[in-house]
């Protein structure tokens, strides 16, 4: 074998990090992230205040967020303070708990000395100081697992947005969550709480898992050409754990309609009558055990 080949098909030198396939701490692009990705930007362009982004679990959602995390500064400009908010669950609303989770999410640096009221106008100045070095004078806040928040935290929200507003600074909120979101906004608005519906509610999304042929197609690629490691390297996921193979045109997307009659047959053997939607979980583990077990001495 020739060195040119041999470069080729070896695998580069790892320096001791695990590969993300094994850790499962990578990111997709998937059509579905793309389409979301879409909706929000318009959301936000047309400024309007919120919207719900709602879908069952282990579709997605959350790594969704994070490609919006880093793609809205790219689009928007670098220095658009977009933040992630991690709703915790709580039987009950502390307002000093949500100030300082609010506060620790966002990135300040204290999040926890003195008191309730002191913790609210340090997140507000804070906001306001991210928002004024904006070129558009805005916050972009996506809360994920809304679906937690009590009716006396959309208040506490409707402060910071209030405030913000006095300070000339537009704050839009995305709620990410479960479809128990739809719940709580008919609720709102059969109590006519209709500052909460205009302010975090006007627009919904529906967030879906793998639905089709072209879905399963475009993650599939996503291992073939636009996943990396280690950085720098050339190589794929795929070209990484078929070095060989994949220099003699191996593809993992050749195989698009093979996993989609696997999926498809597996739905049938269990009774699943519903319209195919595979989660994103389910998907990104069946390519995790094809792709693992082939080098598992080199990961």
């Amino acid at each position: 074998m020739s060195e040119q080949v041999n470069n080729i098909i070896k695998r580069p030198l790892t320096q001791n990090k695990v590969h993300p396939i094994k850790t499962g701490r990578y990111l997709l692009a998937t059509n579905e992230i793309h389409r979301l990705y879409e909706t929000i930007s318009r959301w936000i362009f047309s400024r309007a205040p919120g919207g719900i982004v709602y879908g069952r679990p282990r579709l997605g959602k959350t790594r969704a967020i994070q490609f919006i995390l880093k793609a809205l500064p790219d689009e928007l400009g670098e220095k658009l303070p977009v933040f992630k908010f991690n709703c915790r669950h709580k039987k009950i609303a502390s307002e000093n708990t949500f100030f300082e989770d609010l506060l620790k999410d966002v990135g300040h640096s204290d999040p926890f000395s003195n008191k309730t009221n002191a913790k609210r106008e340090r997140l507000y100045s804070y906001l306001i100081e991210k928002g004024q070095t904006s070129q558009e004078n805005r916050v972009i806040l996506i809360i994920d697992d809304a679906q937690e928040l009590h009716e006396i935290q959309y208040g506490w929200l409707m402060d910071i947005h209030n405030e913000l507003d006095r300070a000339e600074i537009d704050l839009t909120v995305i709620l990410v969550g479960q479809k128990e979101l739809l719940g709580q906004r008919s609720s709102f608005i059969k109590l006519k709480k209709a500052q909460i519906i205009g302010r975090f509610m006007v627009h919904e999304y529906k967030f879906v898992g793998i639905k089709s042929y072209d879905d399963i197609h475009a993650c599939l690629l996503g291992y073939d050409e636009e996943s990396e490691f280690p950085d720098n390297s050339g190589f794929s996921f795929t070209r990484y754990y078929f070095p060989e193979a994949f220099s003699n045109g191996l593809r993992l997307s050749t195989y698009t309609q093979e996993l989609m009659d696997i999926f498809t047959e597996i739905r049938q053997k269990h009774n699943i009558r519903k319209g195919l939607e595979i989660p994103m979980q389910y998907f990104t583990r069946t390519i995790e055990y094809i792709l693992i077990p082939v080098s598992y001495t080199h990961l």
